[in-house]
């Protein structure tokens, strides 16, 4: 009789345990809950930038609309870029490896280079033209140091803020071609050539094939649950940019 109060009386007390106490115990996060024996978590994401260029800094370089005083907008050079991500997670310390086509929205238009005249002629200027297709293949790199706001693990693995920041290096392939009218020999302007039809006068010159992308990354991090990640950054990628990265973590 003894025996069996003993053992209902360990059966009570097992019922009746501090359950947020096991709870703490349990894994509560993709990298706890890995089994693979993997120290850190990985990430497949797929992120979407809105990336330009400020006007201001095209103003070094050419004339403004404004400035010419034609009845032409000079383009604006910004695009979309989207692509995949995977990361390395360990701790504080991101590693983040990127692939994705950045699609140009630059219209064909007038542009006007400061030829540095006290008496500006604003009729020499070129047409360009760019084609349908234009945009830069690229493929990069970035480290990321995270800064713990709210833990998942405080709680419960159901919610987590981080602030995220960062760089590192890529290279863009350009896709796509680049055409230029420029002014007749007759001294028609670019722009009168383009407006009465007549072709290119060919690929623009100067041009390049690759181009540096050097990344600069600042945002904030969610965590859902143990697995669903979603950053808001911005900074600069090679152009400045805006935007979201969205994925899963295993």
């Amino acid at each position: 009789m003894s025996g069996l109060i003993s053992a209902l009386a360990l059966l009570a007390q097992g019922a009746t345990a501090n359950p947020v106490a096991l709870q703490d115990e349990a894994p509560v996060t993709a990298e706890l809950a890995s089994t693979s024996g993997r120290s850190y978590a990985m990430e497949m994401n797929f992120r979407l930038r809105k990336m330009s260029v400020p006007d201001t800094l095209m103003d070094i370089p050419f004339y403004s609309s404004e400035e010419t005083a034609l009845n032409y907008e000079r383009p604006k050079i910004q695009g979309y870029a989207m692509g995949l991500e995977f990361v390395t997670k360990k701790d504080s310390a991101n590693g983040i490896f990127y692939f994705e086509f950045a699609d140009s929205l630059m219209k064909e238009g007038y542009w006007d280079d400061r030829e540095g005249e006290s008496d500006a002629n604003h009729q020499d200027g070129e047409w360009i033209i760019p084609s349908k297709n234009l945009g830069l293949l690229t493929f990069g790199a970035n480290y990321a140091y995270e800064a713990f706001f709210v833990r998942t693990e405080q709680t419960h693995g159901n919610f987590g803020l981080s602030f995220v920041v960062g760089g590192g290096l890529g290279v863009g392939f350009l896709v796509g071609d680049v055409y230029y009218i420029a002014q007749g020999d007759d001294f028609t302007p670019a722009y009168q050539r383009a407006a009465q039809g007549d072709e290119p006068d060919g690929l623009k010159p100067g041009v390049i094939p690759v181009v540096p992308m050097v990344d600069m990354n600042a945002g904030l991090r969610f965590n859902f649950g143990d697995r669903a990640v979603l950053r808001l950054e911005g900074g600069m990628h090679t152009m400045l940019y805006y935007g979201a990265t969205m994925g899963i973590m295993f």
